[in-house]
């Protein structure tokens, strides 16, 4: 019940946020957001970072560690995945493993429920 009200008070303010137009001074604004105290300065938080990473480069990087596995590594591991893959299909080619699990029975379709039917729209008996 108070939501109305509510509204109206938000809408309210919202409109003289909107149309009430304060005569900002913008120099006097940057002087007092440009006046630091002495000794604190507002470093940049992320410089630190960024020159810690400047000299890296993320592609190259990447590149070497790709480059520190061997070839022949790479090829164990496929031929690994290979032997896996063989025994895999044989198993399930020779039934060892059943190729899908059976289906559950479909339930009974189901009546409809039967609607009484209004006087109106009945048959008239003579």
């Amino acid at each position: 019940m108070g939501r109305g009200r509510q509204k109206a008070k938000q809408q309210k303010i919202a409109r003289k946020l909107k149309y009430l137009t304060t005569d900002t001074d913008y120099d006097e604004l940057a002087k007092e957001l440009s006046e630091q105290e002495p000794g604190t300065g507002s470093p940049d938080p992320f410089a630190d970072v960024d020159d810690q990473y400047a000299d890296k480069d993320v592609d190259s990087a990447a590149d070497a560690d790709a480059a520190k596995v061997s070839p022949a590594a790479q090829a164990d591991d496929l031929d690994e995945y290979a032997k896996w893959a063989a025994e895999a299909a044989a198993k399930a080619t020779s039934g060892e493993f059943p190729a899908s699990a059976p289906a559950a029975p479909k339930p009974a379709p189901r009546k409809p429920i039967p609607m009484p039917m209004p006087s109106a729209l009945k048959p008239k008996k003579s």
